[in-house]
């Protein structure tokens, strides 16, 4: 859990990052900031903060050589001493601004910050924060001038909206710091990985939300790709497996593989054909296989919607089955020639 209830921001800086590879310019602060009343200060702090809530946390792949830049290097060095802090900022900034080379990513505001005294899952630790602005909106101010109104349009930052923005925390620093990360801006598949990896360089740590999400993955893939009608398994089957798996992490704190394999998978041939298949999986894309961990119920409701027992039929009719499967029949109507299902049900809800 992340709590900056007492946390002090101590250091901060506003730079402009364009865009290299269109020739946009990069200007850098050149003095701290200094926030002119507590009310702008405190409504920069909730547009910063306010979205990190999440349990995913990142870490950085490692350091690279000290002579070129990168974020966990300039990190490191501001948890040692902040007295440098505006040009180890600017460090940052031309970190970002060189990854900014694709015609998609757009240029911002990119700000730097030093928390002091952050409360990160029960540790109090110092954090840098890194945030950036990429998309802006048309505002309406309304003016009165006695009893007479004049109203006019400004373009500003949606507080409620932050694009882009990291957390690094000075703690588990031998792997990598721990880091929460924000990147409501990357629907461009060419631009997807620019803040994540490009510039911070970072990868998502092994915690529950990890272990959590790559085994519903796994058993997402099993039911997609095992049990289909090529291997003699009814649709129905393949539905009532997801839902299963689904409903089992809704309802637990704690994940074991025995007990999964006793209340989801059952038979001993599924079993086994899940063992084989989450081996190749876990290969496929280096995973470490983990048999117990804490369940993630971010990621469980990040996945869930993945799960769902969603039968398509052509283009015509989309049918969600939750539950009850013994309540649902499919048959072939030799006269119409078309395949059908029959669904039973008690009450129909308006």
């Amino acid at each position: 859990m992340i709590d900056f209830t007492r946390a002090q921001m101590t250091h901060f800086t506003i730079h402009s990052v364009g865009n290299k590879g269109l020739g946009e310019e990069m200007i850098n602060s050149e003095k701290l900031i200094e926030f002119k009343d507590d009310f702008v200060k405190e409504t920069v702090l909730r547009y910063f903060l306010a979205p990190f809530k999440t349990d995913i946390y990142h870490r950085f792949k490692g350091k690279v050589d000290v002579s070129l830049a990168s974020v966990a290097n300039v990190c490191e060095d501001l948890f040692t001493s902040q007295k440098d802090f505006v040009k180890q900022a600017g460090k940052i900034a031309k970190h970002l601004y060189d990854q900014s080379l694709h015609p998609k990513i757009k240029g911002g505001e990119f700000y730097v910050c030093y928390f002091k005294d952050a409360m990160l899952d029960g540790e109090l630790c110092d954090a840098v924060g890194l945030f950036k602005t990429e998309n802006k909106e048309i505002f309406l101010k309304v003016f009165q001038h006695l009893n007479e109104f004049d109203i006019d349009c400004e373009n500003g930052i949606n507080i409620n909206k932050l694009d882009k923005g990291c957390l690094v925390f000075n703690t588990e620093k031998k792997t990598g710091y721990k880091l929460s990360i924000i990147d409501t801006n990357n629907r461009i598949a060419e631009c997807a990985l620019y803040w994540e990896e490009d510039f911070l360089n970072a990868t998502i740590k092994p915690n529950g939300y990890y272990y959590t999400k790559n085994f519903m993955d796994a058993s997402r893939g099993f039911c997609e790709e095992i049990l289909t009608e090529d291997n003699n398994v009814k649709r129905e089957d393949q539905m009532m497996m997801l839902n299963k798996s689904a409903s089992y992490f809704k309802e637990r704190d704690k994940f074991d593989i025995k007990n999964f394999e006793k209340e989801v998978l059952v038979q001993p041939e599924v079993i086994e054909a899940f063992a084989d298949y989450r081996k190749d999986f876990n290969k496929r894309l280096d995973l470490t296989a983990i048999d117990e961990f804490d369940v993630s119920q971010t990621a469980v409701k990040k996945n869930q919607k993945y799960m769902r027992s969603v039968v398509k039929l052509d283009k015509n009719f989309h049918i969600y089955i939750h539950s009850k499967h013994e309540y649902v029949e499919r048959g072939f109507d030799e006269e119409k020639g078309l395949k059908y299902y029959k669904l039973f049900y008690v009450n129909e809800e308006q």
